[in-house]
């Protein structure tokens, strides 16, 4: 009898460690839509599967812009209505830190379109241990964007028509902060670099904002659980040996 309350023992114990180990690491993917996003609106605020709540503020109303099947979403007036321009930003907080998988732009060309600049999308990304950094993606070709900022996405990846007339523009980064665990974002533009060819240079970068996807890091009290768990399965293991 001793023996079978000792084997229902380990057996409760080790589903106790399993289902602690699983609340860690079955971590999801969330996905941000700039189709979403509501015209006129200043604000927009998702909750992930998880609890984590991601806030974004414009700064003025946000205004959704599509072209070649591709929606984004941008600020209203300025310059070029329904993009980010120079001196717009668009932030992002989370209220757990999180891990970017991909962040998607569109409307990001790389000069002769409009026969202006190689336009830049700036990002200024502040991260869970304390330091910030600024990322910047510039168009340079039809189908080519160069990453820079410290630790490259592991990809640069053009979607669509890329950056053609009436084109999407559209750039999907992977990995772009690496493993780098982020509490906030913000989306804004930087001059764009002029050719020698362009002499009405008057626009300095616009793009939208198409898509984000994160994950959520594990919280402290997931990976106690799981070092719990750990400690305890050893337990057994050494006063099965000293039996």
């Amino acid at each position: 009898m001793r023996s079978l309350l000792d084997i229902s023992f380990k057996c409760m114990l080790a589903l106790s460690f399993l289902a602690a180990t699983q609340s860690a690491y079955a971590l999801t993917t969330s996905t941000v839509l700039g189709t979403d996003f509501v015209n006129g609106q200043s604000s927009y605020s998702q909750t992930f599967s998880d609890g984590t709540i991601a806030t974004f503020e414009g700064s003025r109303a946000f205004e959704k812009k599509t072209q070649d099947g591709m929606t984004g979403v941008g600020i209203s007036g300025g310059r070029t209505a329904g993009e980010i321009d120079v001196g717009e930003k668009l932030t992002g907080t989370f209220s757990k830190a999180v891990i970017f998988s991909t962040i998607t732009v569109g409307l990001l060309f790389d000069g002769p379109e409009y026969n202006d600049v190689q336009e830049v999308a700036k990002f200024l990304v502040n991260f869970s241990d304390g330091g910030s950094d600024t990322y910047y993606l510039t168009a340079t070709g039809i189908h080519t964007a160069s990453w820079t900022g410290p630790g490259g996405a592991s990809s640069v990846l053009s979607l669509g028509s890329g950056a053609v007339n009436g084109g999407t523009g559209a750039w999907q980064l992977t990995d772009p902060f690496g493993t780098r665990a982020v509490t906030s974002i913000e989306f804004g533009a930087a001059p764009g670099v002029a050719k020698h060819s362009c002499h009405h240079c008057n626009n300095q970068t616009d793009y939208t904002l198409v898509s984000l996807a994160v994950t959520a890091v594990p919280e402290a009290h997931s990976s106690g659980m799981v070092f719990a768990g750990l400690s305890i399965m050893g337990a057994l293991a050494l006063r099965r040996r000293r039996s």
